[in-house]
C-alpha cells in the first residue's frame, strides 16, 4: 500500500502541477449600480430589525438572492477562458503590424458581453459562442528592440449589470522588431547587384542573332547599321558567385542607416531566392530559401549592438 502511494507520487509531473496553480484569477466585485443595491439591502434589513417589518426583511431575503445568483453566473460566464499567443513576433518599425491572438474556451457554455481592454480602452465586446475566438492587436513601434506585449483585461458584467468580473493576463510573448527598410545607397546597390527594375538578369554584352533567340532583346541600334541582327545577352544573376553581406566592412555608414539597408538588401535577396552570407562582428548566418533562415538575422538585427 505504502510503496504504491509512494510510486505514485514519484509519477506526478510536478510541473503540471505548478502550471495549475498559475490558472487566470477572476476577479469579481460590484459596480456602482451594485454597491447602491447593496446598500439598499442594508437599510432594508435595519429596517426589518429595528422596526419588525417583515416586508423589509422579505426585500431584502430577494435581492440578496439576485446579487448571489448574479456573482455567481458572472463567475461562470468569464471562468474557464485562456489567452494563447504565440512565443514570439517578428515585426518591422514605424510600420503598422497586427499582433494575433486566441481566445479559448474551455468550457461547454457560450460566454456572452465580454469586454477586451488593452491599455485602459475597450478594444471589442465580443461573445464566444464557438471554442476558439481569433483577435488582433495593432502595434507600431519607433525603433528597432525587444519589446513586451501589453497587458490584457478580460471584463464582464453580464448578467444583470450589477456584479463586474474580470480576468487580468501578461503575456511572456516577446516582439522582435528590425528597423524599417530602406533603400540602400547606391555603393551598395551596385555591389549587390540590385535592379530597381526587379530584373534579376544582368547584362552581358550583344551577340549574333540566332534562331530561337527572343525578339525583345534584339539590340536594333547595332542591328540596324549592318545586314545582321544581334541581341543582347544577359546572365542570370542567381549563377553569380555567392554574395557575403559583412556590416564590418561599412564603418563609414552611420549604424542604424546601414541596418535599414541590410534589411532591403535582405528581403531582396530572400525574394529573388538568392543566397546571402550575413555577417556581423563574430557572427555569421546564412540566408537561403527557407523563411527561418530571413527571421533569424532580423531577429538579430533587431537587437544589435554596434
Amino acid at each position: 500500500m505504502v510503496n504504491q502511494l509512494v510510486q505514485r507520487l514519484t509519477n506526478l509531473d510536478f510541473k503540471n502541477l505548478i502550471n495549475l496553480k498559475k490558472k487566470l484569477k477572476v476577479y469579481i466585485y460590484p459596480n456602482l449600480q451594485g454597491l447602491l443595491l447593496g446598500l439598499f439591502v442594508f437599510f432594508c434589513f435595519l429596517i426589518s430589525v429595528f422596526y419588525e417589518n417583515n416586508s423589509g426583511l422579505l426585500i431584502s431575503i430577494v435581492i440578496f438572492f439576485i446579487f448571489f445568483i448574479s456573482i455567481f453566473i458572472s463567475h461562470q460566464n468569464i471562468n474557464n477562458l485562456r489567452i494563447n499567443f504565440l512565443t514570439e513576433y517578428l515585426v518591422e518599425a514605424n510600420k503598422t503590424e497586427h499582433i494575433n491572438f486566441k481566445i479559448i474556451n474551455d468550457a461547454k457554455e457560450k460566454k456572452l458581453n465580454i469586454d477586451l481592454e488593452i491599455n485602459k480602452s475597450i478594444l471589442q465586446n465580443f461573445n464566444l459562442s464557438d471554442k476558439i475566438k481569433e483577435f488582433n492587436i495593432k502595434y507600431n513601434y519607433d525603433k528597432r528592440g525587444v519589446y513586451s506585449l501589453n497587458k490584457i483585461i478580460l471584463k464582464s458584467i453580464y448578467p444583470f449589470g450589477i456584479i463586474r468580473t474580470k480576468i487580468n493576463y501578461q503575456p511572456f510573448s516577446k516582439v522582435y522588431v528590425f528597423p524599417q527598410k530602406l533603400i540602400p545607397n547606391q555603393e551598395l546597390l551596385q555591389e549587390f547587384k540590385i535592379h530597381q527594375n526587379n530584373n534579376s538578369d544582368e547584362f552581358d554584352g550583344i551577340d549574333e542573332y540566332k534562331k530561337g533567340d527572343s525578339y525583345s532583346k534584339i539590340a536594333w541600334k547595332k542591328s540596324t547599321i549592318g545586314d545582321k541582327k544581334f541581341v543582347k545577352e544577359f546572365k542570370s544573376f542567381k549563377s553569380s558567385k555567392k554574395s557575403i553581406l559583412d556590416l564590418n566592412k561599412y564603418s563609414h555608414i552611420e549604424f542604424e542607416k546601414l541596418l535599414s539597408y541590410s534589411v532591403f538588401i535582405l528581403d531582396y535577396y530572400f525574394t529573388k531566392s538568392l543566397n546571402l552570407t550575413f555577417k556581423h562582428k563574430d557572427s555569421v548566418f546564412n540566408l537561403n530559401e527557407n523563411k527561418n533562415s530571413l527571421n533569424k538575422i532580423l531577429k538579430y538585427i533587431s537587437n544589435v549592438k554596434n
